[in-house]
């Protein structure tokens, strides 16, 4: 493994993600490549927060199935298949 990063993830294996459909807006998708990309988990952690006060119904998920939260995941050169830290597939 050679690329980490920080993903902010939901339940589900879905993952935090922002596009342009007109205007601006954040998502959860289930494709990681288009999840927001962080260097730290601090990083992750205040972002995620921050939109969470600024969108409180993009996490309304949390009080049925847990909460969101951040998670290191690494990348295999020849694969591009997501692993934890930990190495266990997500």
């Amino acid at each position: 493994m050679t690329d980490f990063c920080w993903l902010i993830e939901a339940p589900g294996q879905r993952y935090l993600a922002a596009r342009r459909v007109g205007f601006y807006e954040f998502h959860w998708t289930e494709d990681y490549n288009k999840a927001l990309c962080f260097k730290s988990q601090e990083q992750a952690d205040l972002t995620m927060m921050a939109i969470r006060d600024l969108i409180p119904s993009l996490f309304g998920f949390a009080v049925t199935l847990g909460d969101a939260k951040a998670v290191e995941h690494g990348w295999l050169n020849e694969v591009r298949e997501p692993r934890t830290a930990a190495g266990s597939l997500d």
